[in-house]
């Protein structure tokens, strides 16, 4: 009954205020607004924008009163019904097929902006971009994917080519942070990582090598129970639990089909450690699809594979490398992942 009271008085100030306000982005949660957080500050620069947002969000851009939270999902269709924006940008697809509707009251514009540089098809549902007037492509990979969606499904959206502002924004944020950290493990969520043990294996091995580690579980792997806080406690494996994924703490990086290792790459222009867990698929019609997914395309060339049964060698090999980074007193950029990022990513 609060959150609703509270929701009926953010309502009616949104309303007293809406129209002095062209530009608007709907950050879905803490996470989300993260990587929005780049395109709310550049558009801040000439418009007033609105933000509206599922959570809380403690930062300085959300405690002015351009912020609006709503817990309900009541008044959350409520206010996207009847937006009076000119354009609002968002990193939650699936339009208009959730809560999530375009407004019955203007003819706004809707822009999605990516928070990941991975597939648009093959963990994106088949409809999850057509109501949408622009998608952003961070890479010629998304590029292709997105015209390819727009003829199949024969829609009026638009791709179009941009940075990816998230990368920039963490590099300048911590290029003066030294590692601290060994390894960092980040696996996805719907890849059997869990219930194949890779966990307690690396952990295993990791500790007989006396390679530091710490285990990040992606919050969707709690949700769907592949994994719970207790089961980590219990196996005593160190976790990462800041809210925000920091590479910018480890040296190396193992995970499976997260796209956490084409941002490593394009961090740090070196291999992150792959494991080949069962992909992680959320649409399997992207098999229809030509044009086939980065984080397949350029899995080998943007990391260093090894099957489950090979692990070992995946431990023994960072060991190796820690090894020689010990010697050098830093860690060296492979030329080839920096060519590869230079030719098929806008930056």
């Amino acid at each position: 009954m609060i959150k609703f009271l509270k929701d009926i008085y953010s309502f009616y100030r949104l309303k007293t205020i809406e129209s002095n306000y062209r530009v608007g982005f709907f950050c879905e949660n803490n996470f989300i607004f993260e990587y929005l957080e780049p395109y709310i500050i550049n558009k801040s620069k000439k418009n007033e924008v609105l933000i509206l947002s599922c959570e809380n969000i403690d930062n300085d851009l959300t405690k002015k009163k351009n912020f609006f939270v709503f817990y309900t999902n009541f008044f959350r269709e409520i206010v996207f019904l009847t937006l009076k924006l000119k354009v609002l940008y968002t990193s939650t697809p699936d339009l208009d097929n959730s809560i999530f509707k375009k407004s019955k009251f203007s003819k706004c514009k809707y822009v999605y902006l990516s928070h990941t540089p991975v597939s648009l098809t093959m963990i994106y549902n088949d409809n999850s971009f057509d109501s949408f007037d622009a998608v952003q492509c961070t890479n010629k990979y998304q590029l292709k994917e997105m015209n390819e969606i727009i003829v199949k499904r024969n829609l009026k959206t638009r791709a179009f080519k941009s940075k990816y502002l998230f990368i920039k924004k963490l590099i300048e944020k911590n290029k003066h942070q030294n590692s601290e950290i060994d390894v960092l493990i980040a696996p996805s969520w719907n890849s059997n990582f869990y219930k194949l043990n890779c966990h307690i294996l690396l952990k295993k091995l990791l500790i007989e090598n006396k390679i530091s580690f710490k285990l990040r579980v992606h919050p969707m792997s709690f949700i769907k129970k592949e994994i719970s806080t207790k089961e980590i406690k219990q196996l005593e494996i160190p976790i990462d639990n800041l809210n925000m994924l920091n590479l910018f703490k480890y040296k190396h990086l193992i995970t499976d089909w997260s796209g956490a290792f084409i941002e490593y790459a394009m961090i740090f222009k070196r291999k992150a450690f792959l494991i080949n867990t069962p992909k992680k698929i959320v649409n399997q019609n992207y098999l229809k699809y030509e044009n086939q997914p980065i984080e397949i395309t350029l899995r080998n060339i943007l990391g260093e594979t090894y099957d489950i049964e090979n692990i070992k060698e995946l431990v023994s090999s960072i060991k190796t490398s820690s090894q020689e980074e010990s010697k050098k007193k830093s860690i060296e950029k492979d030329d080839d992942v920096e060519e590869i990022i230079r030719k098929n990513f806008f930056m």
